[in-house]
Formats: structure tokens, C-alpha cells, sequence
């Protein structure tokens, strides 16, 4: 309760809050107990200026039938050559960022997701960063070291 009160305050939830203290170590450790929203990579995008009222119903059909099975691949992103993992605090910072990358690409698709703990998340992962609240107010990227 404490926590919603804050985050009505100040506008930030308690990930955000312990992140704008820039005090990596903090984040690192509240990572650690902290689950993610992370976004699966859409199976199928659909043209936003043509798609059909049944396009988009077999879509959300076999990206409902996608969510249900045990293989999930997360959406990984590359940038300028870099492998960037977009993470997020909350399904709220999820949605505004499926509504940026549906605009970026002019396309409509089904956006699901896996709540988990980051480090659970990108160990078997090749990503040079996590993206923290991509497309929010404000963002972190966080560098990831590869095990050598």
C-alpha cells in the first residue's frame, strides 16, 4: 500500500525509484529480488494500414495458442548492431512500449509477456543490454558482461 501511495506521489513505481538514485550496485541487488515484464518476440505483424478484421482475430488466435505452450522466445532487439533486451517495472510501461514499436514499424501485433526475475531472464541470452522502461519518460540501459 505504501508503494501505491509512493508511486501516486511521485510518479514512479520502486524499481524506478531505486534506479534514479544512478547508484548501480542498488539496482544490481533490488534486480535480484525485483520480477520483469518482459515482451515475447511477436510471431506476426500485420501491415496497420490494410490488415483485416480477420487477420487480426487469426493473430490474436495463434498468439493466444503461443502463450499457452513451453517454448517462449523473448524479443530482442537490435540497434545499431547491438542485441538490446527491452525489460519493464510494470504491464502499464509495457504498453506504451508496444504502442511506440507499433507506430515505429507501421504494424499491428500481439504483444505477450513473462514476469520474471532479470537474471532468470537473460542467462542463456546473447544481449549486450537490458533496456529498463524503454520508451518511458526516462530509461536505463544496462550493460550486460558476457561469461568468459
Amino acid at each position: 500500500m505504501i508503494a501505491t501511495i509512493l508511486e501516486k506521489l511521485t510518479g514512479k513505481d520502486d524499481l524506478e525509484r531505486v534506479a534514479y538514485k544512478e547508484d548501480l550496485g542498488l539496482l544490481n541487488d533490488y534486480l535480484k529480488t525485483r520480477r520483469l515484464f518482459i515482451p515475447k518476440r511477436p510471431m506476426r505483424f500485420l501491415d496497420a494500414a490494410t490488415f483485416t478484421q480477420e487477420e487480426l482475430m487469426a493473430l490474436i488466435e495463434e498468439e493466444s495458442k503461443e502463450l499457452g505452450g513451453d517454448r517462449f522466445e523473448l524479443w530482442v532487439l537490435d540497434v545499431d548492431g547491438k542485441k538490446r533486451l527491452p525489460a519493464f517495472s510494470s504491464q502499464k510501461k509495457l504498453q506504451e512500449f508496444s504502442g511506440k514499436m507499433s507506430t515505429r514499424l507501421d504494424k499491428v501485433f500481439s504483444l505477450g509477456c513473462i514476469e520474471v526475475l532479470l537474471a532468470d531472464a537473460i542467462k542463456d541470452l546473447d544481449i549486450d543490454f537490458v533496456d529498463l522502461n524503454l520508451f518511458s519518460q526516462k530509461s536505463w540501459a544496462i550493460g550486460v558482461r558476457k561469461p568468459q
